[in-house]
């Protein structure tokens, strides 16, 4: 286990090229105490669960349908403690701006990353994946200043040009290179014989947006469609894949760890990647139901009768 001394000429670097100075805006709240976030988290909080009830009802369902085990009351609970995390990661998030790598670093905790290190060591590319679970804003950065080769990130731009411009720049601060997700496994496979070592970096947590290669598993105890991307790319490319899990040990702290998915050259099929990577996922969350995102609609779709689950 070890803080974030690594990779310092990237950690380091104070606004990369491909971002900029982020808006004036965000630059005045990132010049906030902790404690003023803080505090306008709590009432952001209580706005968006009582007040605006912002998809109240999609994440209670979800949480209802996960945890069938629980009280109606441990539900409002779990609610309740989401919300909070929720606008904790937002005002975290724009925290960032105003934030150098030393101020980042001693938020988080690095377990294992040895392991990714050693095939950089070993000149073979990684691929990593993480998800929605606590600060995963955070996670890119952290993990981008652990390690010693560029991080190619895949996103999904927003619909709003502004709001993907700012996002953007957050998101490159210390050294990740983003990559559009729809063009993330034609690019990496294309790139795979360069010399240039690298990690892909990707959160495949959601529901997949397109139809097409879905890989359907038991997840939280439903059928649940998978991007077949991370899979894909690992088996073409040869790469070690990791999970990075990320767990918070206190407000604004948090540790970073990386689980092997599969060692480099294993190419295993696809839809074996990716039930190794959602069974790290619904661990994560089971111990911590609170610190994943539960309003979006990451069930809406319903398994096809002609698509059984994976390995059944």
């Amino acid at each position: 286990m070890n803080q974030f001394p690594m990779n310092q000429r990237v950690a380091d670097m104070a606004q990369p090229a491909e971002g900029g100075r982020s808006a004036l805006w965000i630059r005045a709240i990132a010049a906030l105490p902790w404690s003023v976030l803080y505090g306008a988290a709590a009432v952001l909080a209580f706005l968006a669960r009582f007040v605006l009830r912002f998809r109240l009802s999609i994440a209670r369902q979800n949480l209802s349908s996960c945890f069938p085990d629980r009280s109606a009351a441990q539900i409002n609970a779990l609610l309740t403690a989401y919300y909070r995390q929720l606008a904790q990661v937002a005002v975290e998030s724009l925290k960032m701006a105003g934030m150098s790598a030393q101020a980042l670093r001693r938020h988080m905790t690095a377990i294992n990353f040895d392991q990714v290190r050693a095939e950089s060591k070993a000149g073979r590319s990684v691929i990593l994946l993480a998800a929605h679970q606590c600060n995963w804003e955070w996670a890119l950065q952290g993990t981008t200043m652990q390690l010693e080769v560029p991080v190619d990130a895949a996103y999904k731009p927003l619909h709003g040009v502004a709001s993907d411009r700012e996002l953007r720049k957050l998101r490159v601060r210390f050294g990740a290179h983003l990559i559009a997700a729809k063009r993330l496994v034609r690019e990496v496979v294309s790139r795979r014989r360069q010399v240039q070592m690298h990690a892909v970096a990707l959160l495949a947590d959601q529901a997949p947006t397109s139809s097409q290669g879905r890989h359907w598993l038991t997840f939280l105890g439903r059928d649940t469609a998978f991007y077949p991307g991370p899979g894909e790319i690992a088996r073409m490319t040869g790469y070690a894949g990791f999970f990075v899990a990320m767990r918070r040990t206190a407000r604004g702290h948090y540790t970073l760890e990386i689980q092997q998915i599969c060692a480099a050259h294993e190419k295993l099929d696809p839809p074996v990647f990716t039930a190794r990577y959602a069974a790290l996922v619904e661990a994560q969350i089971r111990a911590n139901p609170a610190d994943w995102t539960w309003i979006h609609r990451r069930w809406k779709s319903a398994r096809p009768v002609d698509q059984p689950i994976a390995g059944s």
